[in-house]
């Protein structure tokens, strides 16, 4: 049956992505080779006015990647739309081995060279300064106005000042990504009582699903123990019923809240970069981190965990679900900031 399909990139780009890609690949993988096929069919389109598959050759490949590269794509990028057509080019040779006048286009064709990469981690003093506005975040959300001069302001209807300072001190010992955090339950945390964690000398969040249906168990600070405290005694009962499942709620009356009440990517977003103008307009240049997002406390956890653990490759991976041995070095790598002081003393 696949020896029938016409001598096409497009027709056989459709049978590889029905038979070996959705359903056996993640959605958003998926997505990915979607588009990564469908810009090298173009390309071939438009260098031979016809996408003939049997006469696709490496030179065709190499000329795509440099192309992508005029682009101004990343070399991560790049290799990532190789390693597509890589896979889409040995599944077409293993079904029909002869389609290709010489074997699988893709094979043999280097990578490009990546750079070593670097942590956008926060320096103490930034992490000194980010937790102290969080801890007077209540005041930035109260009432303005001459009514609110003379005692003290309520805060507005919507804001969780209480869940937001839990969430960045949740960040920041643990590393999460954002999906990851979004998609927390309260029965995820241990123990999951305000009191209890008070109480606690340590407390954990297990069966955090990561990248590749993978999921780890990470530990709170002693800060992330007492935030989360805060957040369930005084602020999540107002937003969420016996039944809520998720740890972090949106606001009752927030007329786009999810049904099940999760925070939704968008909202974590613009809470922590809200987080972060603040603080940045409270401190001098240098001590500035803007644009505040959830990667920059993953990385400013994950340098941190590598220096408390001599650069253990196995505990970084453990703790912040990677699997690249590329990703779990960008975290020995430091920052130049911090690489800057190493020597300036020598």
């Amino acid at each position: 049956m696949l020896a029938e399909t016409p001598d096409s990139l497009t027709a056989w780009a459709d049978r590889y992505l029905e038979l070996a890609v959705t359903g056996v690949r993640s959605a958003e993988v998926t997505r990915k080779i979607v588009v990564h096929l469908e810009r090298f069919r173009r390309f071939f389109q438009e260098a031979y006015g016809h996408d003939c598959i049997s006469r696709c050759l490496p030179r065709d490949v190499v000329a795509w990647r440099e192309a992508l590269v005029q682009q101004g794509l990343a070399s991560s990028t790049v290799n990532g739309h190789l390693a597509s057509l890589s896979a889409f080019g040995s599944w077409v040779d293993a079904q029909v081995p002869h389609l290709f006048p010489t074997g699988n286009p893709v094979r043999g064709i280097g990578e490009l060279g990546l750079p070593p990469l670097e942590p956008r981690a926060l320096s103490h003093e930034q992490i000194r300064s980010l937790k102290n506005l969080c801890d007077r975040l209540e005041r930035f959300h109260q009432c303005k106005g001459r009514q609110w001069v003379q005692g003290r302001s309520p805060l507005h209807a919507n804001r969780r000042p209480l869940r937001d300072r839990a969430i960045v001190y949740v960040l920041l010992s643990t590393g999460l990504r954002r999906q990851e955090l979004v998609r927390l339950d309260l029965a995820q945390l241990e123990p999951s009582s305000a009191a209890a964690l008070r109480r606690a000398k340590r407390a954990r969040i297990v069966g955090v699903k990561g990248k590749g249906r993978t999921q780890r168990t990470v530990f709170l600070s002693a800060d992330a123990r007492c935030a989360l405290a805060d957040y369930l005694q005084r602020e999540r009962p107002k937003d969420a019923a016996d039944d809520t499942d998720a740890l972090f709620v949106t606001a009752a009356r927030v007329a786009a809240r999810k049904a099940n009440g999760y925070l939704s990517l968008r909202a974590l977003n613009s809470l922590l970069t809200q987080i972060g103008r603040w603080h940045d307009a409270e401190v001098e240049a240098d001590r500035r981190i803007g644009p505040l997002g959830a990667h920059v406390l993953r990385h400013t956890f994950g340098f941190e965990l590598a220096k408390a653990t001599g650069a253990d490759a196995y505990e970084l991976e453990r703790r912040l679900g990677h699997r690249s041995q590329r990703y779990i070095q960008r975290y020995t790598n430091p920052p130049e900031a911090v690489a800057a002081k190493y020597v300036e003393g020598m």
